[in-house]
């Protein structure tokens, strides 16, 4: 018998972890719906870029950088790992689920991401390791 899926923890529970871990962090609660903005640099030689984060309560975040603006490599036409509105792809299927705060888990993941997007960027090359998406028109 599988175990029931985790309890998806509370919007409130997940601002106040966020603010634990990032007391940079901006955002607002409202609803069922949680926005926040966090400054993030994924190493001391990177930029510092400010990523929102929406989390609709008991479903998947959506995570993008506002700023600054991402760049494509030279030769390219669109960031990689990312789906529609530029919105990026942190995990796999079932590796993320709203029993897990979002400052242990999306937050360093999309440090990570930047990471390999400031490679990419460089190289062309991405070294992030996920799955390939379908190019979009």
């Amino acid at each position: 018998m599988a175990p029931p899926p985790p309890r998806p923890i509370n919007l409130g529970r997940q601002w106040a972890a966020v603010r634990h871990y990032f007391p940079q962090a901006t955002g607002r609660l409202r609803r069922n719906l949680l926005t926040c903005n966090v400054r993030l640099q994924p190493t001391p030689a990177s930029l510092t870029y400010t990523v929102r984060v929406k989390l609709p309560f008991d479903q998947h975040p959506d995570v993008e950088v506002i700023d600054p603006e991402l760049e494509l490599h030279p030769g390219t036409t669109q960031l990689p790992h990312t789906y529609p509105g530029d919105r990026l792809c942190l995990y796999y299927r079932g590796e993320w689920d709203s029993g897990r705060l979002l400052a242990r888990t999306i937050l360093p993941w999309t440090s990570e991401w930047l990471l390999h997007y400031e490679l990419w960027l460089a190289t062309g090359i991405w070294h992030g390791g996920g799955i390939t998406h379908e190019t979009r028109s």
